[in-house]
């Protein structure tokens, strides 16, 4: 398959009449971006050509990142807000590209759960699920700890001249770090973080412990976690170039309450929390019995797609305890709600 794409890329040179010289100047290079999985890109104009952008458009997303991204902010679970940059279309579907044809070439390691095509919470979970002793760590400003030179380094590594490395890192960065919104961001994270992952497997393995990172979330479990086991894995998070958020750190043993990744497997089967699953049944109970306009007014709600929004956290339920009586019966509720209110506008 290499050498048919290789010849393909002989066959436009003969055709667009390139000097031979040239030709084996740029072989090695074709070569090498096809044996790592990626589109060779000789120039930010032929990068431009790839992505259906102006040259100067293009630019102007690279060097200008400010004016195409906007700033809101949401709540987090844990209290306090969490600031997004966004990116404005324009730039969204060149990230996307570089996500299709660059970045998702790249093999993760299975213990990198998160944003991950097939990879769910639920996933994440599973392999903690049945184990006494739970360490929970969170990195601190995750996507912002992430600087331009650990991106450009990732787009080398591909094989990719410094002049086009640094013209993607630009694409994906927003003052020189890693915006928590963009379409790059996440993948490009998982790939920065497989050393640190690796580097954390292999402890845990030495000790039959299991492993995950879920984003900033890491998650190490076993039958027993030995004492002092913390500070290696801070050392090892710290020489990766990342910090623990310490107030964060949670060490749980058997007979605590244990959640990972919002899912509760203290019972050795992860299902939705507690919290999660009273107040669902109860949205969903008032909607049914005293009606939409009442409930909303009451609860002051101001979703425009309240229906759906109960009808996705009911599916939730669903795909992480398809078995549950509860979950059926709340189900049932929400299929009558969403035929008398049909779909919101």
């Amino acid at each position: 398959m290499n050498d048919n794409l290789l010849y393909k890329w002989h066959q436009y040179f003969e055709d667009i009449g390139l000097r031979s010289d040239l030709v084996r100047s740029y072989t090695p290079y074709i070569r090498r971006c096809i044996s790592n999985g990626v589109p060779p890109i000789f120039e930010s104009s032929h990068l431009a050509v790839l992505v259906g952008r102006n040259p100067a458009d293009l630019s102007a997303m690279g060097f200008g990142a400010k004016s195409y991204y906007r700033s809101f902010k949401i709540r987090k679970r844990s209290g306090g807000l969490r600031e997004i940059q966004a990116p404005y279309p324009s730039l969204l579907e060149v990230q996307r590209w570089i996500v299709g044809e660059v970045l998702s070439s790249v093999r993760l390691p299975v213990c990198s759960t998160g944003y991950r095509e097939g990879v769910s919470i639920l996933d994440n979970a599973l392999v903690h699920c049945g184990r006494k002793e739970v360490l929970k760590i969170d990195l601190k400003d995750f996507f912002p700890s992430i600087g331009f030179s650990r991106v450009v380094k990732v787009f080398i590594d591909f094989g990719y001249p410094s002049n086009v490395a640094f013209l993607l890192a630009n694409l994906c960065t927003l003052d020189r770090k890693l915006p928590q919104g963009a379409a790059s961001s996440p993948l490009l994270s998982n790939i920065i973080c497989r050393d640190l992952d690796q580097r954390i497997m292999k402890i845990c393995k030495s000790r039959r412990l299991r492993y995950t990172r879920y984003a900033d979330d890491i998650v190490i479990s076993g039958k027993a976690i030995p004492k002092g086991i913390r500070r290696l894995f801070f050392e090892v998070i710290a020489s990766e170039g990342f910090q623990v958020n310490e107030k964060k750190v949670r060490f749980l043993c058997e007979g605590d309450k244990k959640i990972v990744t919002g899912l509760d497997i203290t019972s050795g089967k992860p299902r939705p929390t507690r919290q999660f699953r009273r107040d669902l049944k109860r949205d969903v109970y008032f909607v049914w019995s005293s009606g939409l306009s009442s409930h909303v007014a009451r609860r002051r709600i101001f979703f425009p797609n309240y229906i759906e929004q109960l009808e996705g956290r009911a599916r939730f339920w669903e795909h992480i305890e398809p078995d549950n009586v509860q979950m059926k019966k709340t189900m049932e509720r929400v299929v009558e709600l969403r035929k008398l209110y049909g779909r919101q506008r």
